[in-house]
């Protein structure tokens, strides 16, 4: 397993930007590598809310059906996905802070069935691209956030 972390501080209460975060719908307007997301299940972020998510990822676009697979209101949820026997899940903790909210980002890649070691070339090529995606994502977020409060 591989996990690749990343940390922001955003300027805005835990509930606002829990609720920037969840807002999945319109996450193309908050986030630039996000192209396009089907909302698979109706109603609101929840645990099982499903949808489709295109990304632009090294220059293609990248489909990925993604699952809220763990939840708990303005604290942590998880996106877990499956991709050619591997699963992939970011887990989102949102923390008070006296700034406002510090939001950590943990990615984990976990081969599921795959013979071990398989994975750990593939692990060490990506994590760097893997941090700088997540690390722009989170800024962009981070922007659309503190753009709302003020």
């Amino acid at each position: 397993m591989t996990t690749v972390t990343v940390s922001s501080q955003i300027g805005a209460p835990v509930d606002r930007v829990f609720e920037l975060f969840t807002d999945i719908e319109h996450g193309t307007q908050h986030v630039s590598g996000i192209k396009e997301i089907a909302m698979l299940t109706p109603g609101r972020f929840r645990l099982g809310t499903r949808w489709r998510e295109t990304r632009e990822v090294l220059g293609r676009l990248d489909d990925a059906e993604m699952e809220v697979t763990e939840f708990e209101r303005n604290r942590m949820y998880t996106i877990s996905h499956h991709r050619a026997g591997v699963r992939i899940d970011a887990v989102f903790y949102f923390e008070p802070s006296d700034d406002g909210t510090k939001v950590t980002l943990e990615f984990d890649l976990e081969g599921e069935g795959l013979p071990p070691g398989l994975l750990s070339p593939l692990n060490w090529a990506i994590s760097g691209k893997v941090r700088d995606v997540l690390a722009h994502d989170l800024a962009d977020l981070k922007k659309s956030v503190e753009k709302l409060v003020r």
